[in-house]
């Protein structure tokens, strides 16, 4: 099943760069430019899945595909924003929402970061949200 929502999210991300919003000037960490993606089940909301592509530019934008899985139901929408780096923090402005998640974050090697919730815009079961992303290599 991952490995079908997986490849779904990997091949739409070729149809979803018809929205646009002027990016700000930003400081960014090159390390997090790419395509990643992650996973968590139950750490904030007991019994969903939620599963997610990142395309991190080096303009500082950001597309997201994000789908949960909850009682045999999947949804899958599409974000647009804008991420930087400020006092060592990772910061993440959702366009549709207007609400700004922001993260400490590690980086153990080139191909993982680990980012851990300072100020997430969502309610949460758990005080602590922590996962990690992975690195979508590119086959040239």
């Amino acid at each position: 099943m991952k490995k079908i929502i997986l490849s779904t999210l990997i091949l739409g991300f070729g149809n979803i760069y018809a929205q646009k919003a002027k990016p700000q000037a930003n400081k960014i960490d090159k390390k997090l430019v790419g395509i990643w993606k992650g996973s968590e089940k139950d750490q904030q909301i007991n019994g969903m899945e939620k599963l997610w592509v990142m395309d991190r530019k080096e303009d500082g934008t950001f597309t997201l595909i994000f789908t949960t899985v909850q009682n045999c139901e999947v949804n899958q929408h599409v974000e647009k924003g804008q991420w930087w780096i400020e006092n060592e923090e990772f910061h993440e402005l959702h366009f549709d929402s207007g609400n700004t998640d922001v993260y400490t974050y590690e980086i153990p090697d080139k191909s993982h970061i680990k980012f851990t919730s300072k100020s997430i815009s969502m309610d949460m079961t758990t005080n602590e949200y922590t996962f990690i992303d992975t690195k979508i290599e590119d086959k040239d």
